[in-house]
């Protein structure tokens, strides 16, 4: 992914998209010890992103215009990272996430009950 910044070449960042099927509706964006920082983004508005802007709050996801690329903007208290990724790669990825746990049968794979009990003991 590459960061935009103010200077005109912007600045390369490693990013690697995680998924783990105990967490279906999530992806993480892990920026490295360099960076570090981990996003997570909900699976099916990184997914929707790549066809038209979704988001609310913190994130917000937007086609490029000549589909090649998506923006991807981060905000926090500190301001808005916004982010430029190549389309074909990070949907690689998600066609992969939907091979691992398919679209639909997320909440198949939480343990409802762990989650309850975990609320309740906090």
């Amino acid at each position: 992914m590459r960061l935009i910044t103010g200077e005109a070449q912007g600045r390369d960042l490693d990013v690697e998209c995680r998924y783990e099927s105990a967490d279906p509706f999530a992806v993480r964006l892990d920026f490295g010890a360099d960076e570090g920082a981990v996003w997570v983004v909900a699976r099916d508005l990184l997914a929707a992103g790549l066809r038209g802007p979704v988001g609310e709050g913190d994130v917000h996801i937007e086609p490029s215009g000549t589909g090649e690329h998506v923006f991807i903007a981060l905000g926090c208290r500190a301001g808005v990272a916004l982010l430029n990724a190549p389309v074909r790669p990070l949907a690689r990825f998600l066609r992969a996430t939907g091979r691992a746990v398919p679209v639909g049968t997320e909440s198949d794979r939480i343990d409802w009950d762990r989650c309850i009990s975990d609320l309740l003991s906090a």
